[in-house]
């Protein structure tokens, strides 16, 4: 599926997407948030997780510069830029 065709999705469609086809990368933590990181088709999306409510609160489509920032402590990349 095309990143814009994604996009234009409801939040529950997505997350079934996301949950069937994506590949679980990494997780961290923010506030109140569970946040797990997903490669999917060839883009990669942010579940956020409310775990107090039990409740996905929303997917974050990442561009690969946002991805690199925000997880560049995350996983060791440094052997594929060689």
């Amino acid at each position: 599926m095309e990143q814009s065709n994604f996009e234009k999705l409801p939040l529950r469609k997505k997350v079934f997407h996301v949950l069937e086809r994506g590949k679980a990368i990494t997780a961290r933590q923010f506030l109140h948030y569970h946040i797990k990181l997903y490669a999917y088709s060839d883009f990669f999306v942010e579940l956020w997780y409310i775990p107090a409510a039990n409740k996905i609160d929303r997917i974050e489509l990442l561009s690969l510069d946002d991805l690199l920032q925000v997880y560049k402590n995350a996983f060791d990349i440094s052997d594929l830029l060689k």
